[in-house]
């Protein structure tokens, strides 16, 4: 890629993870919202939340069993605030709690791009814009190896067997 000084730098494969690229907007919170919500995002109600974030993230459901997660950061300058975005499995899923989360940023850019939203795309590995990306990194993220099981049927699973072992001690049920 190429930076706003005239510099060139490369994000290795192994530094991917890493999340160093954000999208910075000059414009308010809740057209940003109004924006996401269009898209099919909707607001999540339980995370884990970064340092600085504003209000609660976005999620909107992929392919099973992804889904993308947005989140509004305020960025310490004039009126700028950061959109970060992952994509991992979905918080329907007990995989959830350990599935790896992929930073993304073109598909954040595409939505922008068709609300007409102006934006930049900040590295904060060398702490400069973006100007001009050569090429791409190309992400094939692999489903987890167990089918994913839902938080939901496991609730219901676990509350039975402890109501037959509790009938059980209790000598109700022989």
């Amino acid at each position: 890629m190429n930076v706003v000084k005239g510099l060139q730098d490369l994000i290795r494969h192994e530094e991917i993870e890493l999340d160093q690229l954000y999208i910075s907007v000059r414009m308010k919170k809740d057209d940003i919202i109004r924006t996401l919500m269009s898209e099919g995002f909707k607001k999540v109600k339980l995370e884990n939340k970064m340092t600085s974030q504003i209000g609660n993230g976005f999620a909107k459901s992929l392919s099973k069993p992804w889904e993308m997660h947005v989140r509004l950061v305020d960025i310490q300058q004039q009126g700028l605030i950061a959109i970060r975005g992952e994509v991992e499995v979905s918080r329907r899923y007990v995989q959830h709690l350990s599935s790896i989360r992929c930073p993304v940023i073109y598909e954040l850019e595409s939505i922008l791009k068709k609300h007409s939203i102006e934006y930049r795309i900040w590295n904060s590995k060398v702490r400069d814009y973006i100007s001009q990306i050569i090429e791409d990194h190309q992400i094939r993220l692999l489903a987890p190896r167990l089918p994913a099981m839902p938080w939901r049927l496991m609730a219901c699973v676990v509350m039975a067997l402890v109501a037959g072992t509790a009938l059980k001690f209790l000598e109700i049920w022989r």
